[in-house]
């Protein structure tokens, strides 16, 4: 790497990296207030954001690496047909990582699990049962 490369880097690190710290701050304090104060309400917003975040981000990172990996190491056209393909070949797992993630997974055994326990418990009351009379004595 030169060194204008070098320099141009040190230059807008800095300027990228003093907001978003500035934002994050903004963010963990009111959530640190938040749970200091003991209104646990106030992490859901943060939870579901992160739940999108990880949902979109994290598929597309792993895609736009590899893209610019064909890309280095064996040229345009490769890394053309790997931009077409990867989408097809990815789809299905893609949407189980935002299933999971986004916590649809979890809502759908819980579902299913409940369903499962109301019909034996259904299935439970319809056995007939001899009823047994005490004799008073």
């Amino acid at each position: 790497m030169e060194w204008q490369a070098i320099l141009a880097l040190l230059i807008v690190i800095p300027i990228i990296l003093v907001p978003v710290v500035f934002v994050w701050y903004l963010n963990m304090g009111g959530l640190y207030t938040a749970l200091k104060e003991g209104k646990v309400k106030a992490f859901r917003p943060f939870i579901r954001a992160m739940r999108i975040a990880l949902v979109i981000m994290v598929p597309i990172a792993i895609y736009a690496f590899l893209i610019w990996f064909f890309l280095g190491h064996f040229g345009w056209p490769v890394a053309l047909a790997a931009a077409l393909v990867l989408p097809i070949v990815l789809l299905i797992p893609v949407l189980v990582w935002a299933a999971v993630v986004s916590g649809l997974y979890q809502v759908a055994r819980d579902a299913l699990h409940r369903r499962a326990v109301t019909q034996r418990r259904r299935a439970a009351r319809t056995v007939e049962e001899s009823v047994v009379r005490e004799v008073a004595r």
